[in-house]
């Protein structure tokens, strides 16, 4: 007898250890992967949420990946108080209930139904929600729970960033179910005082706002947003202290090297405000103006050339600035760089007496790919296996 209940003593444990959990995540609890978990019950698995809302979906033991994942079949799908709906693995969110309604006691129930998993929204209070509108960002590494709201001010609706820099947008409802960002029209930056019509996400499509000012960043940044009948979201930044986040300058080039190092480094020059330089025994062929390694890139505008002695305007952007004549090297060389940060206009001299002969090359250096990705919200640069976020701040 000992034996036997030892046996399925034994067999329980076995069991239990194998049991898969299930839980419920979404806006409602900030996508927590195990705060909510289903209880079983009769032919499946309950649970009730004081306040459902948004998006959720189902996570397998609390895990995130698409295979633990189980979400909507696509995008904008929604499970109706009253209705059961056949969930799908993957990482698509499902909507809960009505657009613009949340649900107080929301009741769900889970059942495995031949190798389909069924989620029924059994019950719940249904009530109107107002909509929030908050700004998310580099500023707090794009977290949702950490998102500032724009509150209403004198029947303003205000919002105050300590440290406004990098990449942003505003949402609504602290979800990532609506977005707005740079206008996809004009494709310009966020200028203080100037009102700034955002476009809104649009089949996946959506750049991060930033600043007009890629030097500039602002202390207790104050921002106004005006919600138009017709949808239309109109940003303004009204007050503000401006700050420059420090960097070097750098010239890689075909000459010097596709690296910002010491090597490609620019001095300041004293007595100058905002003015650097670098002595080259001999130079020429391509370049160019690197902010933060490989933070900001400054190179030709409108595909401009140069030639010694001659002042030119670079523009943000990544193509090289050539020479007019490549094959061409000139020697002691001082190349001034001089910057007006306030209104990110980047201007250089290539300085020489020599006139400069054609000459062939013995080696010519291949310049190293620098890609951008989007990462959590963010841009970064990848070069030669790094990654850089848009200051050249490497990242881990």
């Amino acid at each position: 007898m000992k034996k036997i209940c030892f046996f399925i003593l034994a067999m329980f444990a076995v069991l239990s250890a194998g049991a898969t959990d299930y839980y419920l995540t979404g806006n409602f609890n900030n996508w927590s992967s195990n705060a909510n978990k289903f209880t079983q019950s009769g032919d499946g698995y309950e649970i009730t949420v004081t306040d459902c809302f948004g998006e959720i979906k189902v996570l397998i033991n609390g895990q995130w990946g698409s295979e633990n994942e189980l979400g909507a079949v696509t995008a904008g799908d929604d499970v109706v108080l009253g209705e059961t709906y056949t969930l799908q693995q993957g990482q698509t969110n499902l909507k809960v209930g009505r657009e613009g309604y949340g649900y107080t006691n929301a009741k769900f129930k889970l059942q495995i139904v031949e190798g389909a998993y069924k989620l029924t929204f059994v019950s719940g209070e249904e009530y109107s929600l107002v909509t929030t509108y908050q700004i998310v960002g580099g500023y707090n590494e794009w977290k949702l729970e950490n998102a500032i709201q724009f509150e209403d001010v004198n029947g303003v609706l205000t919002a105050v960033v300590p440290n406004l820099t990098g990449g942003f947008k505003i949402i609504s409802n602290r979800s990532w179910d609506k977005e707005w960002g740079t206008n996809l029209t004009t494709n310009a930056g966020l200028e203080f005082n100037v009102p700034y019509v955002m476009s809104e996400k649009s089949e996946g499509q959506i750049s991060n706002l930033s600043l007009a000012n890629p030097f500039g960043g602002y202390t207790n940044a104050k921002l106004t947003l005006q919600v138009g009948a017709d949808g239309t979201m109109t940003l303004t930044l009204i007050e503000g202290t401006v700050n420059r986040t420090e960097a070097d300058w750098y010239m890689p080039g075909t000459v010097l090297g596709w690296d910002c190092t010491d090597a490609q480094k620019l001095s300041p020059v004293a007595g100058q405000e905002n003015t650097y330089q670098i002595t080259i025994p001999e130079f020429g062929a391509d370049f160019k103006m690197v902010y933060g390694s490989w933070g900001l890139q400054f190179g030709a505008t409108n595909g401009q050339t140069w030639q010694l002695n001659q002042e030119y305007t670079c523009s943000l952007t990544e193509e090289n600035i050539h020479a007019t004549d490549d094959n061409a090297r000139y020697t002691n060389c001082t190349v001034t760089l001089v910057v007006d940060y306030e209104n990110a206009v980047v201007k250089f001299t290539v300085a020489s007496e020599d006139t400069g002969e054609p000459t062939s090359l013995q080696q010519t250096e291949v310049e190293p790919v620098a890609t951008k990705i989007i990462e959590n919200g963010q841009v970064l640069i990848i070069k030669d296996g790094v990654r850089y976020n848009m200051m050249g701040v490497k990242v881990d």
